[in-house]
């Protein structure tokens, strides 16, 4: 299969622009993209499932993306879970270009939370990394401008907190500081 594929995890699940109802299969997707095209399948079932998944459950999310044109396929030889062709995923892509220090096309790129829907300890990590490399990235860079445009996307007190020390919008970022009292009082 030589077709390539784009996925989008990031604010809704489409494949090469299309909505598709099976998030968890674009999940595993996106975990194999950020695996470099494969992963082992013990590994996979603690990194996608908590608990303890069927026997069918990774078997069923590879069909799902498979009917989805993904093709995902296990080696029961080596026990690995693998991606065949190309497959572009906009996770990867924004994590990519923060490490090559892009902020601002990262930015661009940020569609909203990761996979919103699953709370697989994968999904969970993904966000909490993706929130993470942004607030890092944005307060590196030193410019006020970027560090804005971060917190509108991702509201996190280190990041509100710099921005008003470097003369940003403060109320811009109040709110978030009240947002996320909020929030936290709400838990």
């Amino acid at each position: 299969m030589n077709s390539e594929h784009e996925v989008q995890t990031l604010g809704g699940c489409r494949v090469d622009g299309v909505p598709v109802r099976y998030g968890r299969a674009l999940e595993l997707v996106a975990v194999l993209v950020l695996s470099h095209g494969t992963a082992p399948r013990d590994w996979l079932l603690s990194t996608l499932f908590e608990g303890d998944p069927a026997p069918s459950s990774l078997p069923t999310l590879a069909l799902r993306a498979r009917k989805l044109g993904l093709d995902v396929r296990y080696d029961r030889d080596r026990r690995f879970y693998h991606l065949e062709g190309r497959v572009r995923c906009d996770v990867a892509e924004l994590l990519s270009r923060l490490e090559e220090g892009r902020l601002k096309e990262a930015l661009e790129l940020y569609r909203g939370p990761f996979l919103t829907k699953s709370h697989s300890p994968f999904a969970a990590q993904t966000r909490d990394h993706v929130d993470q490399r942004i607030v890092r990235a944005a307060i590196d860079s030193g410019d006020v401008a970027l560090m804005e445009a971060a917190d509108r996307i991702v509201k996190h007190p280190e990041l509100s907190q710099e921005l008003v020390r470097r003369g940003g919008d403060q109320i811009s970022a109040s709110l978030g500081r009240s947002w996320l009292m909020g929030l936290e009082t709400a838990m």
